[in-house]
């Protein structure tokens, strides 16, 4: 993997730094202040430092990566990867395997697993997860492999499939705020819709009926925490297997699936779109 981002200097019309030119362009004081360390920025293939002038014509290289490496318990088992290039990784989160560590999932998640792979390529390997699924929610992952990726990525947009309990036999649309449920000053996992939470909009559209449940495709706007599944309960239709919102399915798994991603990344101008079948539960 290269471990600079090469930048041809143009526009200058005044006296102008480092600094100054990359903020112009877009980069974070976040991003910049780990550039801070020596040899991390080069100018004309010289060690330089964000005081440095620029000028027009210049070649600009920046550290990818200038992070410190993601230091979790790793974990050597397998990922599906469905996608893969210098920029991106991504994989497929079966149903019951965690994202993130946690006490109970602390050993193997996909956190851990996506380290494991990446650390044997880029061992000062930064993780970078573009959105996160539930532990029993399926589907699509999106990785960048380094913060101007990162910073490049934009419009991200979701596809997901589910199956709900009755007929929903029209589009429905879900626009309410989401609220972290709140007993005797104490957080729970439970979201409810509630005016004092955060906007949140859900559209449900239907594709086919069977057994008093409906297969819907789902897309959301803004991405709370457990929308789609709140939403759906909210319209008295909660999603099959999902257990913490009163749909007692009898089987080890929601069936929320994340089918399709599409995100643009404007330092290449390429648009991505990226599907992957149901799981068989679906079929089931």
């Amino acid at each position: 993997m290269e471990k600079f981002y090469t930048i041809l200097v143009d526009n200058i019309t005044a006296k102008t730094t480092v600094y100054q030119y990359l903020r112009k362009n877009g980069y974070s004081e976040h991003y910049l202040s780990n550039l801070r360390t020596p040899g991390k920025i080069l100018v004309n293939s010289t060690e330089a430092t964000m005081r440095t002038q620029l000028k027009n014509g210049d070649t600009l290289a920046i550290d990818k990566n200038p992070y410190k490496k993601t230091e979790i318990a790793l974990s050597a088992k397998p990922i599906e990867i469905v996608y893969e290039d210098d920029n991106y990784l991504v994989c497929n989160k079966p149903a019951g395997l965690a994202s993130t560590p946690t006490r109970s999932h602390y050993d193997d998640n996909l956190s851990a697993r996506i380290c494991f792979y990446m650390q044997q390529k880029d061992g000062n390997f930064t993780l970078r997860v573009m959105n996160r699924l539930d532990l029993d929610v399926s589907g699509l992952v999106l990785v960048a492999k380094d913060a101007i990726t990162y910073q490049a990525t934009s419009n991200i947009k979701k596809e997901y499939y589910a199956v709900c309990n009755g007929i929903i036999d029209k589009e429905t649309v879900v626009e309410q705020p989401i609220y972290t449920e709140n007993i005797d000053g104490i957080n729970t996992m439970k979201r409810i819709c509630s005016p004092l939470g955060q906007y949140a909009k859900t559209t449900f559209s239907p594709i086919s009926h069977k057994s008093n449940q409906t297969l819907l495709k789902v897309s959301i706007e803004k991405g709370r925490t457990h929308q789609i599944r709140v939403h759906a309960t909210h319209i008295n239709h909660p999603l099959v297997g999902d257990k913490l919102y009163g749909s007692d399915d009898g089987i080890d798994r929601i069936l929320l699936h994340l089918k399709k991603l599409s995100f643009y990344n404007k330092i290449s101008d390429k648009q991505y779109d990226i599907e992957i079948p149901l799981p068989k539960s679906f079929e089931k």
